[in-house]
């Protein structure tokens, strides 16, 4: 009876282990990474209808979309290449016609959580581009970093000059390089 007894011992013993006692554990570290995304979609404005005895508000000569998943957000960098003058060949008087500012204004898309827009959203925000490139950073200040909780999805933006009256203007066409670069901000 004792043996018995012993085996029976053995046997509930055996099943309490494998039924929520000690079996054994293994653990490992699973995921992956998301590759960073940072991509700009620009569409230029050629055909601007300039009227010289007529000045012009907020004129779209650029458009298009931004995607960033940084973390600190993204800075978008705008450069005219005659120093905010849309110029008639060589330029020079009667054949320059001066817009200095730029506008960024949003006109859709999501920007990532926590980012402050540089667009000030449909309302625009002007920079000078004379003296210096334009940079609109989704920072709280330029040169301070944002902190973003999500992505930048499909920003859509429109970039907007304004020019004053000039009846000196020539007749021709008239042009500007506007160079933009987006980048991490940081």
């Amino acid at each position: 009876m004792k043996s018995l007894r012993h085996s029976t011992l053995k046997l509930a013993a055996v099943a309490a282990f494998a039924v929520g006692g000690i079996a054994p554990a293994l653990a490992g570290t699973v995921g992956g990474s998301v590759a960073p995304i940072n991509t700009l979609v620009d569409n230029y404005v050629s055909g601007i209808t300039i009227v010289a005895g007529a000045g012009q508000t907020d004129t779209t000569v650029v458009s298009g979309t931004i995607d960033n998943n940084f973390d600190q957000g993204w800075k978008l960098t705008v450069t005219s290449g005659n120093t905010g003058k849309l110029k008639r060949g060589a330029g020079g008087a009667g054949r320059e016609l001066l817009y200095s500012n730029v506008k960024l204004v949003k006109t859709g898309g999501t920007l990532g959580a926590g980012l402050t827009d540089p667009a000030n959203g449909a309302t625009g925000v002007a920079k000078d581009v004379i003296s210096a490139p334009a940079v609109f950073n989704t920072g709280t200040a330029p040169g301070t970093p944002g902190t973003a909780t999500s992505a930048t999805v499909a920003y859509a933006y429109a970039l907007k000059i304004t020019w004053s009256a000039d009846t000196s203007l020539l007749s021709g066409t008239y042009s500007d390089t506007i160079t933009l670069v987006l980048a991490n901000d940081s």
